[in-house]
């Protein structure tokens, strides 16, 4: 482990790496907001799929084309909770440094669930973007105290078929909630 040495009273006292020490309060702070993420994006999924569900009860939804457009919206926002919820699960996770290599791939995740609720849900925009913002720099600082190497081809491999999973997963929830809907 890199460490930082300073004079204190003419002699050198060996301090600890300044980014062990901030690892872990960012860390911390990056549960807290994927706690705000996922009660704004429950909040939003929840308005959707009392619309939804009203509407697909009272009207034949098989040929919609607009019915179609608000459960694919209910799926991308399922997606997102799905997707913040694995990084929250992650990050609980994390109990030594050497662990935080999973994050990596998470970072480009957050992104790409930013992009894609970008307009749906736009309360969750500047918290998405501190999260990644705060992830990425906890990857940056952890690399620099393992001397890691990063493999950010792999990372985004890795991001890629997490969402793909998580889109699995959201399209049986609204297949199940919208039996007679056509996709």
């Amino acid at each position: 482990m890199v460490s930082s040495s300073v004079f204190v009273n003419d002699t050198v006292q060996v301090l600890p790496n300044p980014y062990a020490i901030t690892i872990k309060p960012r860390l911390e702070y990056s549960i807290y907001v994927t706690g705000i993420v996922l009660e704004k994006l429950e909040l939003a999924r929840a308005e959707i799929n009392a619309a939804n569900a009203q509407f697909y009860s009272q009207n034949d939804v098989t040929e919609n084309a607009a019915f179609a457009k608000q459960a694919e919206i209910e799926s991308s926002i399922i997606v997102s909770i799905e997707a913040i919820k694995s990084v929250r699960n992650v990050l609980l996770s994390i109990s030594q440094i050497s662990a935080i290599e999973q994050i990596s791939p998470l970072v480009s995740l957050i992104r790409m669930i930013n992009s894609n609720i970008y307009g749906l849900v736009p309360t969750t925009r500047h918290d998405l973007v501190e999260l990644s913002t705060s992830l990425g720099s906890i990857v940056m600082d952890s690399g620099c105290l393992l001397e890691s190497k990063f493999d950010f081809k792999q990372t985004n491999l890795e991001s890629k078929q997490i969402l793909a999973e998580l889109n699995l997963i959201a399209e049986s929830k609204i297949r199940k909630q919208y039996p007679n809907l056509n996709f």
